[in-house]
């Protein structure tokens, strides 16, 4: 994600959809005019490039965002999110208030850390997730939500040994799982994710067993911890 500075502004152009902004709080009037002035769809914020609030209330003066991602930074309010009726691209830290992405329709790619307050995230239209840092008490995937049209679902640092509890995703066509050092067993794979073309297993080093993928029979290519399985 490289960050150049323009015009006295700090912007990166090849994050998520859309030519984004930095949100810098020492300036950010300035910011937000410079944002309407140019025509940017989407904002990003971090102390590292300036951004040192708690709250996201700037946002009910630029409506028109379709993209955002903030990181390390603790938020407390993040009301203003709702506002943004056209988001379409969220990254966002998991130090934050819970948020009812019911009310964010149109809405279709999410990276977020597991936030277990999180509700609306199963009837979403969210169709690519990124979900970091499932770590339940438990050892299954019954205490997590995901989007049931997603059609793309990335895994990174998650806890439990298998697939267990996570519920059935018809239209799930690509999953990739990462740095996952519990999961063992893939044997749910097929009931999940009966429609799954493509599987990318990286640094999970304890999956020696592949009769959940050797046997899925829409799967066409699979790569676990580098070893060709299919495809």
């Amino acid at each position: 994600m490289p960050i150049q500075e323009e015009n006295g502004f700090l912007v990166t152009r090849d994050l998520g959809i859309t030519p984004a902004l930095a949100i810098e709080t020492g300036k950010i009037d300035k910011c937000i005019e410079h944002i309407n002035r140019m025509h940017f769809r989407g904002v990003f914020g971090s102390p590292s490039f300036g951004f040192k609030q708690d709250n996201l209330n700037f946002l009910d003066r630029i409506p028109q965002m379709i993209q955002l991602w903030f990181w390390d930074i603790n938020l407390k309010n993040i009301d203003a999110i709702y506002s943004l009726e056209e988001l379409r691209y969220c990254g966002i830290n998991p130090k934050r208030p819970s948020i009812d992405f019911s009310r964010l329709p149109k809405l279709k790619t999410l990276i977020s850390d597991w936030n277990r307050k999180d509700i609306g995230l199963a009837s979403s239209n969210i169709a690519e997730f990124y979900l970091w840092h499932y770590n339940p008490n438990g050892k299954t995937f019954d205490g997590v939500e995901i989007p049931l049209n997603v059609s793309f679902l990335e895994l990174n640092w998650v806890n439990p040994p298998s697939l267990n509890g996570m519920h059935q995703l018809p239209f799930l066509k690509e999953l990739g799982i990462h740095r996952s050092r519990n999961l063992e067993s893939l044997d749910d794979l097929l009931h999940i994710a009966p429609c799954l073309k493509k599987l990318i297993i990286t640094t999970c080093n304890r999956v020696k067993k592949f009769s959940g993928i050797e046997n899925h029979p829409s799967l066409e290519f699979a790569i676990i911890n580098g070893r060709r399985i299919k495809g």
